[in-house]
C-alpha cells in the first residue's frame, strides 16, 4: 500500500509550477520510493512529485520494457515532429483523450545522485517525458483540450472525489 495518495485534478498543487530539487540524499530517495509505490499501485507509466502532493521538480518515467528512471530538474532542450496521442493521467483517472505532443524530444535532467544526463527520445518514451515534465510545470494534459471537454472532465473528477 503506497504511503502517499495520488492527488486528483483539479488541485492547486497540480496547477502550480514545482520548485527545483536542491537536496540529493535520503529524503529524495524516500520520495522516489513512495512515488514508485503510488505509480505501481495505480498501474501508471509515469508520475510527478506534485501528483503525490510534493511540489518538487522530480518525476518517474516508465520505459517500454517496464523499467523506470527518475528525472530531477528536467528541461526540454529540443522538440520536433507534431503528433496526437491518446493520453490519460493518474490524476484524472479513467479519462483519455487525443492530446497534441511532439514525436521527438531531447531532455536534460539530473539523476538521483545529482549528475546531469541528456536523453533523446521518440515514441512512447518521448510522450511520457513530455507529460511528466508538463506536470512539473504545473500543466495537466486536460489543459490541451477544448474548454467543453475540460469542463466535462472537471465534472467527472468532482464526482470521482465525492465517491472516493
Amino acid at each position: 500500500m503506497p504511503k502517499r495518495d495520488i492527488v486528483i485534478w483539479p488541485s492547486k498543487v497540480l496547477e502550480t509550477p514545482t520548485r527545483p530539487v536542491t537536496e540529493f540524499g535520503p529524503q529524495l530517495e524516500e520520495l522516489i520510493v513512495d512515488m514508485h509505490a503510488a505509480m505501481k499501485e495505480a498501474d501508471g507509466i509515469g508520475i510527478a512529485a506534485n501528483q503525490v502532493g510534493v511540489s518538487l521538480r522530480l518525476a518517474l518515467v516508465g520505459r517500454q520494457d517496464g523499467t523506470w528512471f527518475e528525472i530531477v530538474n528536467p528541461q526540454v532542450l529540443e522538440r520536433s515532429g507534431k503528433v496526437e496521442l491518446r493520453e490519460g493521467c493518474l490524476s484524472v483517472p479513467d479519462q483519455f483523450e487525443q492530446t497534441p505532443r511532439f514525436a521527438k524530444v531531447k531532455v536534460r535532467y539530473q539523476d538521483r545522485a545529482g549528475a546531469w544526463q541528456e536523453l533523446e527520445a521518440e515514441g512512447r518514451l518521448a510522450h511520457v517525458l513530455q507529460h511528466e515534465i508538463e506536470h512539473l510545470d504545473g500543466t495537466v494534459f486536460v489543459t490541451h483540450l477544448s474548454p467543453l471537454k475540460r469542463g466535462l472532465f472537471r465534472e467527472r473528477m468532482k464526482k470521482y472525489k465525492s465517491v472516493k
